[in-house]
């Protein structure tokens, strides 16, 4: 082997269609002597916490994996998503200072207690396990993530225990500025059976025909969840869907003919319609006091993360950033 080597890769396989698979390497372009341990350069110090050039690769990959080979070689996506690395590894630098600052540390039960919730979503250990595994994640590597999660929702609330909620004024500007954010589409109410197979839906609409009562034949065939409240729809907004986009042509107490979509074989009828409408103030009440104060919070998140950025020192190795590229190879 010579002196000096000219890359030093860092890879991962992603899956492609069929049985081809595409080896995604992060490597470094430039020439480097053969002492100098590449993986362990320091690409991004963050007041005393650092990442190596390997981990930022890590990372980047991660980020990376949803684009398919090309988009993942492509300049601008790449140089995007690298930002994106760095935006991410500061903010987790700056949580985890504050969190230790602040005494807001989870502990070994928290965490427990959020892995086993989350475990039990799933029918065994074996299942939950193949789910990380078709995620490509490692259990130790998604339980420090979450870890972090839970850290940040920390973080969060004691940042956010001072945000006030709007009072009415806060809200009566906000809706006097954003009217049209309380423009309604038209809506419609109806009564659905829903059925599996076209020869099903045709002889509940013999015995529709006959006479037979709708909520009834709904509770007992309807494979739709409402099948159990008779069939009773919540509204439905103009657009939500292109079957019940048809029902807008019908009048109040109408019934439709069959109707196809990717949920089965319909039958509905309308039970109520209202034209589109701006919901006034009172109306929106509560989704404007819900927007305002996701504002209100977003401000504060701001501000508190400019003070801890004016605080925290961040060196960039920019010449190693730009020298980590993206190679594919099919194999």
């Amino acid at each position: 082997m010579s002196p000096r080597t000219c890359s030093r890769s860092f890879c991962f396989v992603r899956r492609n269609e069929g049985l081809k698979a595409l080896v995604l390497c992060f490597f470094l372009a430039s020439c480097f002597s053969q002492k100098d341990l590449v993986g362990s350069q320091t690409v991004l110090k963050v007041n005393q916490t650092e990442i190596s050039a390997q981990e930022f690769s890590d990372r980047l990959a991660k980020r990376l994996r949803g684009f398919d080979a090309l988009h993942a070689k492509d300049d601008g996506n790449l140089k995007r998503a690298k930002e994106q690395t760095i935006e991410a590894f500061v903010l987790e630098v700056v949580v985890r200072d504050f969190a230790a600052a602040n005494a807001l540390q989870i502990t070994d039960l928290e965490l427990e207690a959020e892995i086993t919730a989350i475990r039990s979503k799933y029918p065994d250990d074996h299942a939950f396990r193949r789910a990380l595994a078709d995620e490509g994640l490692a259990f130790d590597l998604w339980k420090r993530d979450l870890a972090f999660t839970l850290m940040q929702k920390r973080v969060l609330a004691h940042v956010m225990k001072d945000v006030r909620g709007p009072t009415e004024a806060e809200m009566k500007v906000f809706y006097d500025e954003n009217r049209k954010l309380f423009d309604r589409p038209a809506r419609i109410q109806l009564r659905q059976i829903v059925l599996e197979t076209e020869d099903n839906a045709k002889r509940i609409l013999d015995e529709l025909n006959a006479g037979k009562n709708f909520g009834e034949l709904a509770k007992k065939f309807s494979v739709a969840p409402e099948g159990e409240n008779g069939g009773v729809t919540s509204w439905i907004e103009k657009g939500t869907l292109e079957v019940f986009d048809n029902a807008f042509k019908l009048q109040v107490g109408a019934r439709s003919k069959i109707v196809k979509s990717p949920y089965g074989w319909h039958i509905f009828e309308v039970i109520k319609k209202e034209p589109e409408a701006r919901l006034n103030f009172e109306q929106a009440k509560d989704r404007i006091r819900a927007l305002v104060m996701e504002r209100k919070e977003q401000s504060a998140f701001s501000d508190w993360l400019g003070q801890q950025m004016k605080k925290s020192a961040v060196l960039r190795n920019d010449a190693l950033i730009k020298a980590i590229q993206v190679t594919t190879r099919g194999t």
